[in-house]
């Protein structure tokens, strides 16, 4: 459904409207930069994930990544993923809310998401390194990785090198600020 109300130097635009959520975008001259608000009952997973969704874009203008949930698609903000794997043939993507599936290719979502968080660590298998709580480097030859929310996975012996200058890249960039 897409409505427009225009009244002189302001243009309402109704983008979408439905029982979940109604879009506006309201065009005014009077405005002097790109403002966004998000008005609920309450604070929630769904405003949780807007308001994430609209940093991840003003900052870097990361896409978002879609995902479903049985039938229902479900848009993801970048900074809320986990990792990424293939399980079954099925593409799987880990957030702290859930596990929901991907319907496009690993290779198609690793060029979608931001190099400077994401690293691939197998064959099957990317990961936010943001939301690694531990790496361990004992076991020689490969890594542990210990996920923020109690999972953990394994670095294929011929990613530890990728992965190590990935976690060099992330930390250099953490100290210098960006």
């Amino acid at each position: 459904m897409r409505e427009e109300i225009s009244t002189g130097k302001e243009q309402k635009i109704t983008v979408q409207s439905s029982d979940r959520m109604d879009i506006r975008v309201i065009i005014a001259e009077s405005c002097p930069k790109l403002s966004v608000t998000v008005e609920n009952n309450e604070y929630n997973d769904d405003v949780r994930g807007i308001t994430e969704a609209v940093r991840d874009y003003s900052e870097n203008r990361i896409p978002m990544i879609y995902a479903y949930d049985d039938r229902r698609l479900i848009t993801l903000a970048q900074s809320s993923i986990i990792r990424i794997y293939i399980s079954n043939r099925k593409l799987k993507v880990v957030t702290n809310d859930g596990i929901y599936e991907l319907r496009e290719s690993l290779r198609d979502v690793e060029e979608k998401l931001d190099n400077s968080r994401f690293v691939r660590i197998s064959q099957s298998e990317i990961i936010n390194i943001t939301s690694v709580r531990k790496f361990d480097f004992s076991v020689s030859g490969t890594i542990g990785v210990y996920f923020s929310n109690g999972e953990s996975t394994w670095v294929a012996r011929r990613k530890v090198k990728s992965v190590k200058d990935a976690l060099l890249h992330y930390r250099n960039d953490m100290l210098s600020g960006k």
